[in-house]
């Protein structure tokens, strides 16, 4: 009896994350320095709703549940200590606890059938959107405290090998001889992040290209493994590039 009103008391509290992440967010607006704390608490909080959601069970499953929003979720306390607009703050929360709790029961639904599809789709968008705020967050701390580069680089390319090893997972891509397609990729957007970090470019540009490079090249990886690269999808796909990068620099001056 006590176990299981142990385990109703852990869903609640997990289920309910989302909201204790915002509260926590409010604690950081009054004293900043627990940014940190916030950081190590949402992780453990998140362990646990992932292990909750895979039906308490330890594996290659509850890993890349896990690391999925984790990112997701680190990369946003960075980039929202940015921000100045508490509106556009507050926006960007929204958009995060509705993306989290789809992302959960998305998760939660595969124990129930073997189709992942709508989660491993969550899981694709999810990663893109980690690496817009993971890029954009390290070209605005390298802009507003002057750091070096060098070492938000490496964090960089150590969050792209893991997001797109989340993401291949979701995806069914977990072949042996695919596996050195992942480190590859990562060093891609991080060589591109890193000429991107020499050009005066405004930090949510910056980011916004580098997640354009990681959107296209894992496109191309999905069409390469699904056997579905032609030459007509490659001219698309650089068409929608270039178009892309021509409107991202055009309106560069408005951000």
């Amino acid at each position: 009896m006590l176990k299981k009103k142990l385990l109703s008391l852990l869903k609640i509290l997990f289920w309910g994350s989302p909201l204790i992440f915002w509260l926590g967010w409010q604690l950081v607006l009054l004293r900043p320095t627990a940014l940190w704390l916030l950081l190590v608490v949402s992780l453990f909080l998140l362990v646990g709703w992932a292990y909750e959601v895979v039906g308490y069970r330890i594996g290659w499953r509850l890993l890349f549940t896990f690391t999925g929003p984790a990112l997701l979720v680190s990369s946003f306390y960075l980039f929202i200590s940015l921000l100045a607009l508490p509106w556009l703050i507050q926006f960007f929360w929204l958009l995060l606890v509705l993306y989290l709790y789809r992302y959960f029961r998305l998760a939660r639904l595969i124990g129930q059938s073997q189709d992942k599809g709508e989660w491993s789709q969550a899981v694709l968008y999810g990663g893109l959107v980690t690496v817009f705020l993971a890029s954009a967050s390290l070209f605005g701390l390298q802009a507003f405290l002057s750091l070096s580069p060098w070492p938000l680089l490496a964090a960089l390319s150590v969050v792209l090998l893991i997001n797109t090893r989340t993401v291949a997972y979701a995806q069914g891509w977990n072949g042996a001889g695919e596996l050195w397609l992942w480190p590859g990729l990562s060093l891609l957007v991080t060589e591109i992040a890193m000429m991107l970090s020499l050009m005066p470019l405004n930090y949510l540009i910056a980011g916004i290209l580098s997640a354009l490079a990681y959107y296209s090249a894992i496109n191309f990886l999905r069409l390469y493994l699904t056997n579905k690269l032609s030459g007509r999808k490659i001219r698309n796909y650089a068409w929608f590039t270039a178009v892309s990068l021509a409107i991202i620099l055009l309106t560069a001056r408005w951000l």
